[in-house]
């Protein structure tokens, strides 16, 4: 990677101590001079959708900055982006995403991967379209002249965030890593110093982040809105020196947002104007100087120099000084005097015309970036973060010196060098080799420029060599519990409980009954209760084969110290699923032709002996449909028509198909509820309260020609009723204020009406009265 964060161009306000969660906000500011270019690609259909997103990104730049550039397709050439792109600080893009590894021929130079889709006339028309594009990938990207420490926002397009194309399968976790730094590369190697692709969310919020804030690109990135709170890191394999991350929507899934940054690039480095190196347009007091004319005057004192008087010396051009007051009094032509020092020779002092002078560099260097934010080190040779790497970026080229302190202000560790970018690292233990205790210690970043102005930084480092503990898990330790990872959002994962004593993460294993690791994944983790929550997926996305599995979750601190893990046992059960009634309420009771019964059914993976019973509220059988019946595999449906076997009528109420599967080996069951009667009616609450309103809701198994009316019979109150407002379709509700006084007891609610066929409809519900 061409590294360049060019930190003359950049300007930020130094914070004493350690980077912390806070965002620090700037002050408003006049316009920032950053380049923002905006390009949307052919994208076919999509592409007016995109112009409309692009728009959003243009409107919220605009705010920040007079020099934004919209390359929009029919007119999104290759020429043209490039041309547009020079001096960009922000390139956003939105089009066609077309990356690697893909199903796609692998071209080895990436000739149309990882790159644009743009406007090309494909058919030789002469004419440009929505509908006609190009891919332009890294050879092409890499050759764009963005500004230094650019960054690149990648919106809604494929393969750049680890996602694939919609209907396509998720990729693994290695194909989305591959995707996000194959994607990266070639922006890279054009001077952009981060990559930033989010599939589901436009740039507008970070736009306002960059623009706004004081933080790095990592952490704008880590607290946007389309955070998942799944982020993990990896190393990159096509660009060394870079962090590469991705926060997929699930655990293993939904690759939809990656960042690949220079850890120590921040917001400021990319759109700031100030530069501490560069040498001021007037002199300054105090301040820096250089003589510029050969021979120049030295008086000893302001008298000497505003009477003319022989000057004691003479300067050669070039001499460096340093500025410490500038006396009312002025030379004998009226110029301005200097009271100064001599920068180099510190033996130097007097007072020298204005003009004989030329102002120079007199800004401290200033830290802009310290990565990690938070270091920690666990100096317990365990080969986890054994040693700490410090690394930061600064805003001129400065002899630098990195210290680590301990509570007494002693020395642990000094590193020093010249440059930009100052990095140490320390492995946690005291000059004579010896590891230090647990505990907060300080580091110090110390710069010096050529002009001799310094600039400091200071933060901590914590040891921490002490091992998590798991504290509490559930489900209990004796215990099998089984789950049906089928898909059918019944009791699809299986989820653990546990309580940690220190933040980290929580390594997750899941053993087969021989012992086999056939998943292994981690979920972050802070300080106190963790849920975890396993899909029933091998490391190969597939899911597993029925049996019993044992979960190890492992707790693991932040500085990579294990504890000791706990073990639960599961059972999967992947059998029987997909269990369903076509309607949840029917009234077959009245013996017409409108609601006559329900077509349930159930799924079955493999064959299987099946037992299938319709049960009352009560669990008791009313009805048999199959009776350790062996059935094939696949979709399984019957029609119940609300009878029992003798041919008689149950009575109205809740009713549940109960399904039982078995292989021989693996044995499960699913219910599904629905309902017999001429309605459902469903109160608001679990009790009634006199003087108190309450809103019953009917829903109606048949089609009406009547309004439902409610009938109340309250204790100690004569019976009254109210009209039903229909609300939609075959859903009524009325609300009524229950009457004061009268008995305790049990209020009833019956709903009346007639169906299409004349009939006379009703159904009720009784609550406690209070």
């Amino acid at each position: 990677m061409h590294r360049s964060l060019a930190v003359l161009l950049v300007a930020v306000t130094a914070v004493a101590g350690a980077l912390t969660s806070a965002t620090p906000v700037r002050a408003a500011a006049a316009l920032s001079p950053a380049k923002v270019v905006i390009v949307v690609g052919a994208t076919h259909g999509t592409t007016a959708t995109y112009r409309k997103y692009a728009d959003a990104a243009y409107a919220e730049a605009i705010r920040h900055t007079s020099n934004v550039v919209k390359v929009y397709s029919p007119s999104a050439t290759w020429s043209k982006v490039k041309s547009a792109a020079v001096g960009a600080s922000v390139l956003i893009y939105f089009g066609h995403g077309n990356g690697w590894p893909s199903p796609y021929t692998y071209d080895p130079n990436y000739t149309t991967k990882d790159g644009f889709g743009l406007n090309y006339d494909s058919n030789g028309d002469g004419k440009l379209s929505d509908y006609e594009n190009r891919y332009y990938g890294e050879p092409y990207v890499k050759t764009l002249d963005l500004a230094p420490n650019a960054i690149v926002l990648l919106h809604h397009l494929c393969y750049a965030s680890g996602n694939s194309e919609p209907g396509h399968a998720n990729p693994t976790m290695t194909v989305a890593r591959q995707r996000i730094s194959n994607y990266a590369a070639g922006f890279l190697q054009s001077r952009a110093q981060a990559v930033l692709a989010d599939g589901h969310r436009g740039p507008v919020d970070y736009l306002r982040a960059l623009f706004t804030t004081d933080q790095t690109i990592e952490a704008l990135w880590r607290k946007a809105p389309s955070a998942n709170g799944h982020v993990s890191g990896f190393t990159s394999t096509r660009t060394s020196g870079v962090r590469a991350l991705m926060d997929p929507e699930g655990s293993s899934s939904g690759f939809y947002r990656s960042l690949v940054t220079d850890p120590t690039l921040t917001t400021t480095m990319v759109t700031g104007v100030v530069d501490t190196g560069r040498h001021p347009a007037g002199l300054l007091v105090p301040g820096h100087a250089a003589v510029v004319t050969e021979g120049a005057a030295l008086y000893p004192d302001v008298t000497a120099a505003s009477t003319g008087a022989v000057p004691e010396a003479t300067l050669p051009a070039g001499t460096r000084l340093r500025l410490v007051a500038r006396p009312s009094a002025t030379a004998v032509d009226g110029s301005a005097l200097y009271e100064v020092e001599g920068l180099d020779d510190p033996e130097l002092d007097g007072v020298v015309r204005g003009p004989d002078l030329a102002p120079r560099d007199s800004a401290s260097p200033r830290v802009l970036a310290v990565d990690p934010a938070s270091p920690l080190v666990s100096p317990n040779e365990d080969g986890l973060a054994d040693t700490v790497a410090l690394s930061a970026s600064l805003s001129e080229s400065a002899a630098w010196r990195i210290r680590v302190l301990d509570g007494d202000g002693a020395t642990l560790r000094e590193t020093a060098g010249d440059g930009a970018h100052p990095a140490a690292t320390w492995d946690g233990r005291a000059p004579g080799g010896d590891p230090v205790p647990d505990g907060v210690y300080a580091y110090r970043i110390d710069a010096t420029d050529a002009w001799t102005n310094s600039g400091s930084k200071t933060g901590s480092i914590r040891v921490d060599t002490t091992a998590p503990e798991l504290q509490t898990t559930a489900p209990a330790e004796d215990s099998l519990t089984w789950f049906s990872p089928n898909g059918d959002s019944y009791r699809d994962v299986a989820a653990l409980t546990a309580s940690t004593s220190e933040g980290g993460s929580v390594l997750v294993h899941v053993r087969d009954e021989g012992g086999t690791v056939v998943r292994y994944f981690s979920v972050p983790a802070g300080a106190g209760s963790v849920v975890v929550a396993w899909d029933g997926k091998g490391n190969d996305g597939r899911v597993v084969a029925d049996g019993r599995y044992d979960v190890r979750l492992t707790p693991r601190d932040a500085a990579g110290n294990t504890g000791v893990g706990v073990t639960r046992s599961f059972g999967v059960a992947a059998l029987l699923g997909f269990l369903a009634t076509s309607k949840t309420l029917f009234y077959p009771q009245d013996l017409d032709n409108l609601a006559t019964g329900t077509r349930l059914s159930f799924t079955l993976i493999r064959p299987a002996n099946v037992t299938w019973t319709i049960r009352d509220a009560a669990g008791a059988v009313v009805a048999t449909l199959a009776d350790g019946e062996a059935m094939a595999a696949g979709a399984v449906g019957r029609t119940f028509y609300g009878k029992r076997l003798d041919g008689s009528m149950p009575p109205t109420g809740r009713y549940m198909s109960y399904v039982n599967a078995t292989d021989g080996t693996i044995s499960w069951s699913q219910v599904v509820a629905f309902e017999m009667s001429a309605f459902s009616v469903r109160p608001s609450t679990t009790s009634a309260t006199r003087g108190r309103s309450i809103t019953i809701t009917a829903v109606s198994a048949e089609t009406l020609s009547s309004t439902p009316r409610l009938y109340i019979t309250q204790p100690g109150k004569p019976l009254w009723s109210v009209a039903m407002t229909k609300v939609s379709g075959l859903t009524y509700r009325a609300t009524v204020t229950m009457k004061t006084g009268g008995a305790a007891g049990t209020v009833t609610f019956k709903v009346v009406a007639y169906d299409s066929g004349a009939r006379a409809q009703r159904s009720s519900a009784s609550l406690p009265l209070r």
